[in-house]
């Protein structure tokens, strides 16, 4: 009986608001991934073809980008559980509404569902830095890593279930079905923002009224008295904050070249499979089901304790082992081959996402994480953009394998940039608070 008990005080999901948040978002991700399988679907039953397929994903993409400083302004400066929870409720009703243009009761013009999917990801925008710069505030500095390992392991289950289970309910009782599930499963999160505990921001709301967190901006200062004004944010904080650290700039900068190279193969996968390895529909999502399992353990092992050095030194690993599963990929002979690859390469992104934002929550002040994490969302949506341009443009040229093989070997190119700018600079160079928060001097 003591060894569950010790292994519990010291495991990360002790601490009871990551209990609360940790299934509440995963329960969000899996309607949104029951969600996009109806709208798929809808969208390719009423003809929209491949032209709008990339208009509906380019919907889920756009708001994210162009939202980017707002949102993290917004996750930063204001009362959490007023965002988590007002955006919950806000992005319930559009799906509700979702679930209504497509049953028919609205006049379901296909740009009617573009403009709603890109108001329940304006939504998403704002939430996803205001719960993703809370998690840190709850388990601590030295837990972030942890924490996020098992979130995004859990999170990455729920993303794996999510298209099955939408599947099988679009099946049962056509798009409208998954499309309420995903609404309850943002009311469930509104609860969860209003049960947890822990709150950040600059602006708490209380009994009616709007009042600065003097804990929060005395943090932002460094004074252990009340707090001078905190200067106005710009659109480009979160960058500027980046920009600033010796260590997150050049990985940044690296992994977004790594990003474009890396992601064009997104585009020819499915052409990879089907058409080059002859695979079924069921080999494509078993092995879509491989990269998935992977990324959860990689998530796992990622999140271990682990300096700032080690943990630079994991992403570069993790980077050149995916770049190398491209390859592999690219030149594989079987479907198993194909499928040992992808495995491989979801533990290496694991691992790599995990230890990144490990490090970006950790080397920046708590008072401008919301922006930082907006920022980073809303450029890597956008290099994505750009690789999915690129992969089509290669997949037309030169076919599926050698687009596989080619991303695979500039993505090593970039590993290597990524260790000579990463490995040798002196990770005890960070940003002060301070300064960071004033954020006056721009690169």
């Amino acid at each position: 009986m003591k060894r569950p008990l010790q292994r519990f005080h010291r495991s990360v999901w002790r601490h009871r608001d990551l209990r609360v948040v940790g299934p509440a978002r995963a329960l969000s991700v899996l309607g949104d991934e029951m969600a996009l399988v109806a709208l798929l679907l809808a969208v390719h039953d009423s003809g929209g073809g491949a032209r709008g397929i990339s208009l509906l994903l380019a919907s889920a993409a756009i708001p994210t980008v162009l939202l980017a400083p707002w949102a993290g302004r917004l996750a930063d400066r204001w009362d959490s559980r007023v965002l988590t929870t007002v955006s919950a409720l806000a992005q319930g009703l559009v799906c509700a509404a979702l679930a209504l243009a497509i049953a028919g009761e609205v006049p379901a013009h296909p740009w009617l569902l573009y403009v709603l999917v890109a108001l329940l990801h304006a939504g998403q925008a704002v939430a996803n830095p205001t719960w993703g710069a809370l998690v840190p505030k709850i388990v601590g500095d030295g837990e972030v890593g942890r924490a996020l390992g098992a979130t995004q392991a859990l999170t990455t289950v729920a993303a794996v279930a999510g298209p099955a289970l939408g599947g099988v309910l679009t099946g049962l009782g056509g798009a409208r079905l998954p499309l309420l599930a995903d609404t309850a499963t943002f009311g469930a999160l509104a609860v969860a923002g209003l049960v947890v505990r822990t709150r950040r921001g600059e602006r708490v709301v209380l009994r009616g009224r709007r009042r600065p967190r003097r804990a929060a901006q005395s943090a932002a200062t460094g004074a252990a008295g009340p707090a001078s004004p905190v200067a106005k944010p710009r659109a480009l904080d979160g960058l500027r904050v980046v920009r600033r650290d010796v260590v997150l700039w050049p990985l940044f900068t690296s992994l977004m070249a790594f990003v474009v190279v890396g992601e064009a193969t997104n585009v020819v996968e499915v052409f990879l499979v089907r058409d080059s390895l002859h695979g079924t529909d069921t080999a494509y999502g078993l092995i879509g089901m491989a990269a998935a399992a992977g990324i959860a353990v990689g998530s796992l092992l990622g999140g271990r304790d682990a300096t700032t050095r080690r943990r630079l030194r994991w992403i570069v690993l993790a980077a050149g082992a995916m770049a190398t599963c491209l390859v592999v990929a690219g030149l594989a002979p079987t479907l198993l081959v194909m499928a040992a690859a992808w495995s491989l390469l979801g533990i290496a992104n694991g691992a790599l996402n995990t230890s990144t934002s490990t490090l970006l929550l950790t080397r920046v002040p708590d008072a401008a994480r919301g922006q930082v994490i907006a920022a980073m969302m809303g450029a890597s949506r956008g290099f994505s953009i750009g690789a999915l341009a690129l992969g089509g443009l290669a997949a037309a040229a030169i076919g599926p394998r050698a687009t596989f093989v080619v991303s695979g070997a500039l993505a090593l190119a970039v590993t290597a940039m990524l260790a000579l700018r990463v490995l040798r600079v002196r990770v005890d160079a960070q940003v002060p608070d301070g300064d960071a928060v004033g954020m006056t001097v721009a690169a």
